[in-house]
């Protein structure tokens, strides 16, 4: 079973987030508290950890203890869904699918090429805006959005 959890002291929106993102894939999500990544590996398999790196939200996906994806996204929306409840996730990024096809409920729709949408509780229907991975400039990395 597919286990969402956060960043040890997530944003509220980011709990919500999470919890959405584990209704769409029929996981399961559970809160960080203090426990590490080690520990949390453990817990499940896959494992998504929701957070914050700087100003970008950051999904990173673990199967058998080793990272598989992490998805930088620039921003989310969330609107009220007035469209038939669906279950998974749906990408029009043919990279974002093939790497996280063979370990979550995901299609490769016509949805934009640089969006994730997925189905959340309460009526409620979430866009992730995906963004490019930060570059490392001179031993840093900058957080700026694209």
């Amino acid at each position: 079973m597919t286990l969402i959890t956060t960043s040890r002291k997530p944003a509220p929106e980011l709990r919500t987030l999470g919890k959405d993102l584990a209704f769409a894939l029929g996981g399961k999500y559970s809160p960080r508290g203090k426990s590490g990544v080690d520990e949390v590996l453990s817990w499940g398999d896959p494992v998504l950890i929701v957070s914050r790196r700087g100003r970008k939200t950051m999904i990173e996906t673990y199967v058998s203890d080793e990272p598989i994806s992490g998805i930088f996204l620039s921003g989310f929306s969330v609107s009220q869904r007035d469209v038939p409840l669906e279950r998974g996730l749906r990408t029009g990024s043919e990279k974002v699918y093939h790497e996280l096809a063979e370990c979550l409920d995901i299609s490769l729709t016509d949805a934009g090429v640089n969006e994730i949408l997925f189905h959340g509780t309460q009526r409620k229907g979430y866009v992730l805006r995906i963004a490019e991975k930060p570059q490392r400039t001179q031993g840093s990395v900058s957080h700026q959005d694209s």
